[in-house]
């Protein structure tokens, strides 16, 4: 059975056939931006006249087929016919016979697009925790070179470093001000996301798990192994550690003395699996049985005797 597969070409679409190629094409939109915002989420309305009467000039016996899933769904709601998938070889015969765009028109068109779908995936709570989560860690680095630079600074009285003091104290204080700012969106961003993993590791270290691991249903299926070695940067070993990533800064980590952190990093790994799955997943509230289960183990590795 013959075929017709609608491709797209910058701003415009075509309707190619292996018969007749070049059967029909029409533009979405002359404006590359709102081109784009048709091309991003298409309805049955922005489909093109032009194309609409290409489509409708077909006879029955030929397959309508679609590059695109989302343009494929709106033509089939305009036309009344049903819209298939196209093969690989399919694909590649239309397009090869499809005209190409207007380079100018092609690239405003294509810089629009991908603008609009990086927008949209920026909005996801997952990307957005990411994104916070990443700041923070690159601002407290900073914050922590800065520490140390300030400790070695020599001030002199009547200098001009008196005046560098002045200043970087200003600088330093914006930092932890922006950081401060950072940590208040993260605990509600975190919290919001992940509150299981939150109310057990706190929302900092939470978002930093959520970042490591890739976005939430990342960390809901990894194993307790590995989200206890996420954000480390050293091949473990039994001669050097280290033996966890980013729960080296979970809540009650302070807690614990030093020899036996290791294995309070081990048992909140796998509490904070089951937090994980469960803010992935279930959606339940599990903190009434989890942080029990944590404060029990910090006081059993507190009372335990070398």
């Amino acid at each position: 059975m013959a075929a017709a597969v609608v491709v797209g070409r910058g701003p415009a679409l075509y309707l190619e056939r292996a018969a007749t190629p070049g059967a029909g094409g029409a533009s979405v939109d002359p404006d590359p931006e709102r081109a784009a915002r048709r091309a991003a989420d298409p309805r049955p309305e922005d489909v093109p006249a032009g194309l609409v009467r290409a489509v409708e000039s077909l006879p029955p016996d030929v397959r309508l087929l679609a590059e695109d899933p989302a343009w494929g769904a709106a033509i089939a709601s305009r036309t009344g016919r049903s819209v298939g998938a196209p093969s690989v070889f399919e694909l590649r015969r239309a397009r090869a016979s499809a005209p190409y765009a207007e380079p100018t028109a092609e690239r405003a068109f294509l810089r629009a697009l991908a603008r609009l779908r990086l927008e949209r995936a920026l909005r996801d709570p997952g990307e957005v925790l990411t994104t916070l989560a990443r700041e923070e860690e690159r601002v407290a680095r900073a914050l922590g070179r800065e520490e140390r630079a300030s400790e070695s600074l020599l001030v002199v009285a009547g200098s001009a470093l008196a005046d560098l003091e002045g200043t970087w104290s200003v600088a330093r204080r914006g930092l932890l001000a922006h950081r401060a700012h950072l940590l208040e969106l993260i605990e509600r961003e975190a919290r919001a996301l992940v509150p299981n993993v939150s109310a057990l590791v706190g929302p900092r270290v939470a978002a930093r798990l959520v970042a490591a691991a890739g976005g939430a249903e990342a960390l809901g299926r990894m194993r307790a192994s590995r989200i206890q070695l996420l954000g480390s940067r050293r091949r473990p070993s039994a001669e050097r550690g280290p033996r966890y990533g980013v729960l080296y800064l979970a809540e009650r980590m302070a807690d614990v003395p030093l020899g036996r952190r290791g294995a309070y990093a081990r048992s909140l790994a796998a509490l904070t699996a089951i937090a994980a799955r469960a803010d992935a997943t279930t959606h339940h509230d599990l903190t009434s049985r989890l942080v029990p289960r944590r404060d029990r183990r910090v006081s059993e590795l507190v009372r335990r005797r070398r």
